[in-house]
Formats: C-alpha cells, structure tokens, sequence
C-alpha cells in the first residue's frame, strides 16, 4: 500500500503527467495554477487523489497578516481570494464528480516553533503571533466552509513544533474546528533515525497522540512536505535535496527512506500521505527533483518504486475479539447474522472477478518477466567474463611480440564495459525484483484461480443461509417509530454515495438522541446538504437521520437502522439518534417553531424505545470537543432545558 504523494510547484515538468497516471498518489500538494491539468486529475490521470490547493504568499506578506491587530479579518480575506480565484477554480467539480480541490492550505512555515527557542522558551513575539495565527486559521477555515470549502491546518517548518503541548497550549480553536492538519517532515542524510542522522519524521505521531487525548479522534493528518534537504543537519544548512553536488545520494540511499517513511505512516489510520518535495520540480529545488535524470544522466526510477508499493497490501489489523453473545437480544443477534452472511456473499461473489483481473493483469507481465530474468542472468554472466578478459589483457602486455598500443586501447574500453555494468546494477536490482514477484504469483495463482472458480456451491448455501436470516428477521416484532405530524418522510429520495454505504444497526440498540446543529442557513435543504457532503466530504450520506429547518419544517432523513458518523464515539454512533437543527446557534438560540418540531421528534424517539428525557438526550459538544449544537446549548440562553421541557410536556399529553 502506497502512503507517497506528490508536491507539485511546476505542473510542467516532463513526465509528470506520466507520474500521476502511473502512480496514482494518494495525496497531492499543488501550486493552484494549473487548471487544465487539474481537470485531467479528475478525469483520468489520478482521480481519487486527495488534492490541497496552495495559493502562494511571502513570507512577508505572512508576517505583516500575523501583526496586524485584526487576524481574523486578514483570515477571512484570504479566504475570500481563494473563493474568487481564476473564477471560482475552488468551486469547479471535476469529471468524477469531486471538487477539483479537496481542501486549501492556509499559510506556510509562517511562524516559528516553539522546539527552535533554547530550553523551549518562546518570547513575546512567537505568543502574539501563535495567538493572531489561532484566530487567523479559525476565521480563514469558517469563511471557506461558508461557501463549501475545506482548510488545512497548519504546516510549519520541519522540527519546529515537536510536542503536543506546542499546539494544544497555542492553537485552541483551530484544534477545535479544523479536521485536516498539516505538517512537514524532513531529515539528512536519511529520514529513519540513526547515528549521524537528523530528522523530525514521525514528531506527527507524538503530537497527535497528546493532540487525540483532548480532542478525539476527529482528525485526518497530511505531511504536506516530506524529503530529505541538507538544511536539516548538515553543518553548512544548504536546503537542497538528495540530488545535490556536496554530497549527493544514490537512488537506492535515499528510497530506503521513502520505503521506511511509507511503512510508518501505515501504522496510523489517519494520515493520508506524505507530499514528497518535489515531484513537480523548480529550478530552485532542482536537487529535490523525482522525475528526469539524475546527476550522472541516469534515469530516476523512484516512479516505478512507488507505483510497486500499490500492489503490496497494507498491514492486517489484528482481528477483532468474537463479542460475547448479547443477553436475550434476538433483534441484535438477528442483525449481527444478516450482516455477517451479506458481508460473506460480497467476498464470494467477487472471487471470479478478482481471479479474472489478476490474470488480465498477469498475462502481459509473463513475457517481460521471462526476458528480465534472462536479462539479469546476462548481466550476472558479463561480470566475471570481462574480468577474465581484463585479467588477460595484463597478462599480454608483458609480451613483446604484441603491440603495446592496441593491449592498452583494449584495456581503455574493458574499462569502459566495467563502468557500464556497475551502473547497470541498481537497474538490473529492480527488474530482479520485479520478475522474481511475477514468477510468485504465477506459481501461486493456478490454485487461488481453482479455488475462485469452485466457489459457486458456496455460494449457494451462503445466499440461502441469507435468505432464511433475513426471513427470520423480517418476521420479529419491530420497535415501530412513527413520526410526529408534519415531519415529511424523505429516506427514499435522499442521495446516497455510489459506492459507500453506512453501517446498519438493530433497533433495539437505540439508547439516546444526539443534537446537532448544522451551520448552514435555517433554509437549508436535506437533499442538497446531502449531495454536499457526499461530494466534498466523501461521506455515504447525510449524518443525520432527521433534519429540522428554522421555520419548523421537518424531515425524516435516514433509516433509523443506520448508524451514521455523527460523532467521534463509536459507541454514541452505535446507540443514538442524530437529529439536526438547521441554522448556527453559536450566538443565538434556535427559533421557536424550530424547538416545538425537534421537541415532537425527540418525545417520540423517547417513547418508542424507552429513553429517559433527563440523561438520553445530549448536544454532540457533551461528547466531542466541539461547538455543535452551539454555545447556546448549555451556555447563554441553554436552550437544552426549553427543548426539554417542551420533549416533557408532549410525554404527558
């Protein structure tokens, strides 16, 4: 599995195009200048890549925003530059339906750390300026989620920030509201720690631990810089890459890196990938360059190792312990059978496509792989021939019949072949590798092609095992939720994701209703917000089961079988109800007419499956460490207890 992504500054450069299509990286980092390539991403090149826009400024520029004495204005601004660039590039969906980027950076290395300061001591103008980027990132991330966009957080200079606390003391509200976070990690001459080795790889691991503890598990984390530069420990700090003319790396030196730095952030769900500095290369960062050739006019093979790691799976998490057999609950066994037995046909069904694929994708590969390994046999071979033939040609130069001349010109181009084959080897090393794989899965694939193709009697029993699963549970006795007069019932036109779906759940399981609130306009529509989130979210549907507008029209959004991801909590996904007021109600409570709906809602959810009004209705910030359902919630106007009182007197009706 492949964690390596692309930065790219010159969306010019020859081969790139190349690349993307043959790498597909998870993540892209790019200059947003180039919407003609950016529309070929989505179109074909690598459209599932996540892709963050960065709109380039001064450090300068930076500076002044961060002195200024209103950051949020300077944060909002830049937003709003964003918004309108090149005509609403932020806004154009690609081919695939996505937008063509995912999310835009706010500022870069715009701050220094609190890990460059002796023994940790920051002065005064790192507290005013942590302070002014807090409340610029906040206001910049509010003014583009306002049109539908997304921030990322962040993205200091490597080593600057190495602690948890170097951001839970400094940046409260952006921990709060962002979901993205940057950073930037570089070493010299290796990334992997050593002797006589300097790296900050894998200080994101170490903050986002202490970061995780306060405010869950909310975050998605991009290394939106990564690489080696000798201004990370070198003694002289030049910042140039693994291609530099002091002391240059061989490709292998430094994909032992990568290969190391790729392994790692696989043992961490939530980062999507590395940005490697760069692959789309300036004249300035030349010695970073990943496509082309290298210092000897070699080509650089890094592409060909990195689309390699696609085809290696992941690691398998340990399995999950068996649950232990719910006490009396025929609802939530019922549901457990059903899903097991569907998630079961699902594997059994795609066995022959899969064996298809493999040997549509084998097939090419045999004949390359015959001819790579009789290559390498080759190269093996000329090594010790031209060696004898070296050794010969010594031995006759002490022959006085044989023109001294002609031995030495012949020594000069048994020289010449010498060279040639050493620099053949790191090449003849990847096409050894290469075809050895091949060969594995040539011999192995014969019996998993068997074993796919005789899998239609299991089918079979597994599709009536199914069948009589999902009889036994149609005929239960349901918890029936009917719901109160005026909440439109709109499950069956609401937009779903094409290939996500979102887990089911017995009813029996519902144990408490959670409030939510939107920060979109009170007018917003279900369906539209939907096909929002779906979109730029890459959600499988709305999070909310029912949704309540500020005028009191309300909607009945998702089954209430579903568990949708409405907080951070696995168990609160599990067990409640999310029901959403449209509106933010940071500032001022929610209408009137908007209660007495989410009122009905909740006294019924209460009364069909037994909740108690008192501790089984909560807003999502008593859970999450977020501002939903607004500081009004339980501060200010605590609009909590007039929606409950209102829940209290429709029980007693």
């Amino acid at each position: 599995m492949n964690r390596l992504g692309f930065y790219i500054e010159n969306t010019t450069v020859r081969w790139m195009r190349e690349a993307l299509r043959q790498v597909k990286p998870p993540v892209i980092l790019i200059h947003a200048q180039d919407r003609g390539l950016l529309r070929d991403i989505r179109r074909e090149l690598s459209p599932d890549s996540f892709i963050v826009g960065r709109l380039y400024k001064t450090i300068q520029q930076q500076k002044e925003w961060l002195d200024s004495d209103d950051p949020e204005r300077y944060g909002r601004e830049f937003a709003e530059e964003i918004i309108n660039y090149d005509f609403q590039l932020a806004k154009e969906i690609g081919a695939n339906g996505r937008l063509l980027i995912d999310a835009w950076m706010s500022l870069n290395e715009a701050l220094r750390g609190p890990a460059s300061f002796p023994d940790y001591e920051v002065d005064d103008l790192f507290r005013r300026r942590a302070d002014a980027y807090d409340r610029f990132q906040a206001a910049f991330r509010e003014r583009l989620e306002q049109d539908g966009l997304v921030a990322v957080a962040f993205n200091f200079a490597a080593g600057n920030f190495t602690r948890p606390e170097h951001y839970l003391d400094w940046f409260p509200r952006t921990l709060e509201s962002f979901t993205y976070l940057g950073f930037h990690e570089y070493g010299w001459p290796a990334l992997k720690p050593g002797p006589g080795v300097a790296t900050s790889a894998l200080y994101y691991r170490t903050c986002m631990d202490g970061i995780a503890q306060r405010y869950g598990n909310k975050f998605k984390v991009i290394i939106s810089e990564a690489g080696l530069t000798m201004a990370y420990g070198h003694p002289e700090n030049p910042d140039k890459g693994w291609l530099n003319e002091i002391q240059p790396l061989t490709e292998d030196a430094y994909w032992q890196s990568l290969l190391w730095y790729n392994n790692e952030m696989l043992k961490d769900a939530y980062v999507m990938g590395a940005c490697l500095f760069e692959v789309g290369h300036t004249s300035k960062w030349q010695t970073f360059r990943h496509l082309g050739e290298d210092n000897q006019g070699n080509a650089i093979l890094l592409m060909n190792r990195i689309e390699a790691l696609n085809d290696i799976p992941g690691p398998t998490p340990p399995p999950d312990p068996p649950p232990e057999p719910p006490d009396g609950d025929i609802y939530e066994r019922t549901q457990a059978l059903v899903d097991a037995l569907g998630h079961e046909k699902e594997v059994i069904v795609a066995l022959p496509g899969q064996a298809d694929a493999v040997e549509r994708l084998l097939t090419p590969l045999t004949a390359p792989a015959a001819q790579g390994a009789e290559a390498v046999m080759l190269s093996r071979n000329l090594r010790p021939r031209v060696d004898q033939i070296t050794a010969t040609l010594h031995q006759l130069q002490s022959n006085p019949d044989i023109d001294l001349d002609k031995i030495e010109a012949m020594l000069v181009r048994a020289g010449h072949v010498s060279q040639q084959l050493d620099n053949l080897q790191p090449r003849v090393g990847v096409i050894d590798d290469a075809s050895q794989q091949v060969q594995a899965v040539q011999a192995a694939f014969p019996e998993q092609k068997r074993t796919a193709q005789s899998s239609s009697g299991l089918l079979t029993q597994v599709d009536d095992l199914l069948t009589r699963a999902q009889r036994l549970q149609s005929d239960l006795p349901a918890n029936a939720f009917v719901p109160p007069e005026g909440v439109q019932d709109l499950r069956e036109d609401m937009p779903h994701h094409p290939t996500k779906t979102w887990p089911t759940r017995s009813l029996s399981i519902i144990k408490r209703v959670v409030l939510h609130h939107t920060v979109t306009s009170p007018e917003t529509d279900p369906v539209a917000l939907a096909r929002a989130i779906i979109s730029r979210r890459d959600l499988p549907g709305l999070p909310y089961h029912f949704l309540v507008q500020g005028d009191g029209d309300g909607f009945w959004t998702e089954a209430l079988e579903t568990q949708v991801a409405q907080t951070s909590k696995t168990q609160i996904n599990e067990e409640g109800v999310a029901v959403a007021l449209a509106g933010n109600f940071t500032n001022t409570p929610p209408p009137d007419a908007q209660l007495n709906t989410a009122a009905a809602i909740v006294a019924q959810l209460v009364k069909t499956y037994g909740l108690n009004v008192d501790t089984d209705v909560i807003g999502r910030s008593e859970v999450d460490a977020v501002a939903s359902p607004g500081k009004q919630w339980l501060q200010g106007a605590k609009y909590k207890y007039t929606l409950l009182d209102k829940v209290r007197a429709l029980l007693q009706e």
